[in-house]
């Protein structure tokens, strides 16, 4: 019995550590529009050829979803819309 409590205990203190180690690799965060002329492209799926729903200005701030990365895509929002953007054209802003 006591061998049990202990084995349960160190399988949910491992889960824990192990749920806790990732939600820290994949927080939101703020990110500027850089590298580019005037603006770039908030899409609708990340491509390139995908639908624009809406266009960020050079020096606009974007929410960034969670570090959410796909073929050279981060999951964004813009102006109260959830799309995609460009990596290349987005830098990280420290708090």
């Amino acid at each position: 019995m006591m061998l049990k409590k202990l084995v349960l205990t160190v399988m949910l203190t491992v889960s824990l550590l192990v749920i806790g180690g990732q939600s820290n690799q994949a927080e939101a965060y703020w990110g500027v529009v850089v590298n580019c002329r005037e603006w770039i492209t908030l899409r609708s799926y990340p491509s390139t050829e995908a639908e624009s729903l809406d266009r960020i200005p050079l020096g606009e701030w974007v929410w960034i979803n969670q570090g959410y990365y796909h073929d050279g895509f981060y999951s964004a929002e813009y102006n109260g819309r959830h799309g995609y953007v460009l990596a290349a054209y987005i830098k990280y802003v420290k708090d």
